[in-house]
């Protein structure tokens, strides 16, 4: 079997599961809350590919670290990826389940890049006028990028406004380039 099918079978299995339950919504806090963890832990993949760990092992350390966290449908879940040895493709198991969540819901996400850290009421408002006007829900992910200098870049779907201090000063680096060697080409003429 092609190795990336595998994750979106699982993906789509657990969303069409949920969906039918309407339990989506709830299994969604679910598996973000194990993509974070598996983000935070990135040696846990490493450690779940390691054949002498018994899969009862395994299993186990699921229900112990999410016990009171997670529902039995959620356990039930990790074991049945356990048990058909394919715990390797959990993270994108799990990216592939958010995304067709997203897309269900009609939820886009918008990438907001800073120079430094924002405030949750300039996210609140970002997140509110991109609802406004695009009659959509919004997710916001915010980077911090000091390499922009200043300024901010947000991007949704294939679209990026970029009013980065660094993009002007190279806009103007070009403008100003431009300008002396069209007066040097003008003086040698």
């Amino acid at each position: 079997m092609n190795q990336s099918k595998i994750p979106v079978r699982y993906a789509r299995a657990l969303f069409l599961f949920g969906k039918e339950k309407n339990i989506l919504d709830k299994l969604a806090e679910e598996i973000k809350l194990l993509a974070d963890f598996f983000e935070n832990t990135p040696s846990l993949v490493s450690w779940l590919r390691i054949p002498v760990i018994k899969m009862r092992q395994k299993k186990d350390f699921f229900r112990k670290q999410f016990e009171g966290r997670l529902s039995e449908i959620t356990l039930r879940f990790t074991d049945l990826v356990i048990i058909k040895k394919r715990e390797r493709h959990f993270p994108e198991i799990f990216r592939n389940f958010i995304h067709f969540h997203k897309t269900d819901a009609g939820i886009k996400t918008l990438v907001l890049t800073t120079a430094f850290e924002v405030d949750e009421s300039i996210k609140q408002k970002v997140i509110l006028g991109f609802d406004k006007k695009n009659q959509k829900r919004h997710e916001l992910v915010t980077r911090v990028k000091p390499s922009i200098i200043g300024g901010f870049m947000l991007q949704t779907d294939d679209l990026l406004y970029d009013a980065s201090l660094a993009t002007e000063l190279k806009r103007l680096k070009k403008e100003l380039t431009g300008q002396v060697i069209e007066e040097t080409i003008k003086k040698r003429s």
